[in-house]
């Protein structure tokens, strides 16, 4: 019951937002009463903590392997690109303004993994690279890497990239496509604009994880 409790609370807040769905909402949707709710989760701090980790943990699998299977550090960033594209279609943009704004212990959990794993991955990308002549050898590997974790939260600031005007998926991928411009060689350059203008289809293992491994939020 915990599941799917948290899978239809997960589902409201990607087509509404967190905070105007409420436990009365939740509970009617199931139809079930909020005590049964109450059973499984504290509070509905608890319930969006829940999905913020559970969220994490399919995001870490996915790019893990995307990493491991991508067979240059160009289509990873491609490839990554398309998974994001995939799990934040149809997002309600004040879902993530939401849990920034209203839920701190949240946030604090996407702050802890953004700057753990989402900092490592970008190092290794860099790296490899570099390594392959894909990425210019000038730069500094631990600044690049901090400057592209920055990017990512700066992209879901409100007060830079207000809702009405920016949308948050489409600033994201344009912020990334900057990115990788300022750091490829021209061999990368070639082939980042190759697998662009062909759209860099993913493998089919990494299209069924994102079917059943990605979260709603």
């Amino acid at each position: 019951m915990r599941e799917r409790i948290l899978e239809k609370a997960q589902e409201l807040f990607f087509r509404f937002g967190v905070k105007s769905v409420t436990m009365d909402d939740i509970a009617r949707e199931l139809g079930i009463s909020k005590k049964t709710i109450y059973q499984h989760f504290e509070d509905k701090n608890s319930m969006v903590c829940a999905g913020v980790r559970h969220h994490f943990e399919c995001d870490h699998f996915i790019a893990e392997k995307i990493h491991n299977e991508a067979p240059n550090p160009i289509a990873e960033a491609v490839m990554g690109a398309e998974m994001m594209r995939q799990t934040m279609s149809g997002l309600n943009p004040s879902a993530i303004f939401d849990i920034k704004k209203y839920y701190p212990q949240a946030w604090d959990l996407f702050s802890q993994y953004k700057k753990e794993f989402v900092l490592d991955i970008i190092r290794k990308n860099i790296r490899k690279g570099i390594e392959m002549g894909l990425y210019r050898t000038n730069i500094n590997v631990e600044v690049i890497a901090k400057l592209r974790l920055e990017q990512i939260e700066m992209g879901l600031d409100p007060y830079l990239f207000p809702l009405g005007q920016f949308n948050p998926l489409d600033t994201q991928l344009e912020l990334l496509d900057h990115f990788l411009r300022g750091i490829v060689t021209h061999e990368g350059l070639d082939l980042y604009n190759e697998y662009l203008n062909t759209r860099l289809s993913m493998p089919v293992s990494l299209s069924a994880l994102l079917n059943t491994k990605s979260s709603t939020y």
